[in-house]
């Protein structure tokens, strides 16, 4: 019987958005960074303000709405990872003009990950969300991409 070498992955990243899928799509990474030994890091990247988007609150008057949203996003981003059980969990929060497919794939690029973990939602497959952050990232990315079904 003939052995093939199996690289293990080292370094997982999980973007998350904070959804069901993202959160349901952490905790696979997460696992799967235990099995490995891998470390695993949760990204989020805040693409823009947000005032219209019903995840986040609105930021106060007197607040600088750029500190405002990434202090929330770090926030929820250590509640995710107190979630988890194992350490060594790093966060990075990133406030980004461009999309948040091409920052999660730069961001995998740039740090050395070896596999992104990705939240899916819908019954019809990732590919069939033109223009979605997952489909995105399956294109762009130069390393493997586990979508995680929720």
């Amino acid at each position: 019987m003939k052995e093939y070498a199996v690289d293990i992955y080292k370094n997982i990243l999980a973007a998350t958005d904070f959804s069901p899928a993202a959160d349901k799509a952490v905790r696979r990474a997460s696992a799967l960074a235990g099995l490995t030994g891998a470390k695993l890091t949760v990204l989020h990247v805040l693409e823009h303000f947000p005032e219209d988007i019903p995840n986040y609150s609105i930021a106060p008057e007197n607040a600088d709405p750029k500190h405002f949203y990434l202090d929330e996003a770090k926030t929820k981003l250590e509640q995710t990872i107190n979630e988890l059980e194992g350490n060594g969990i790093a966060t990075d929060v990133l406030a980004s003009t461009h999309s948040a497919g091409r920052e999660i794939s730069n961001y995998a690029s740039e740090n050395d990950m070896d596999l992104i973990v990705l939240g899916q939602q819908g019954a019809r497959g990732i590919l069939s969300l033109a223009g979605s952050t997952a489909s995105s990232v399956l294109h762009s990315a130069t390393v493997d991409v586990l979508t995680v079904r929720i």
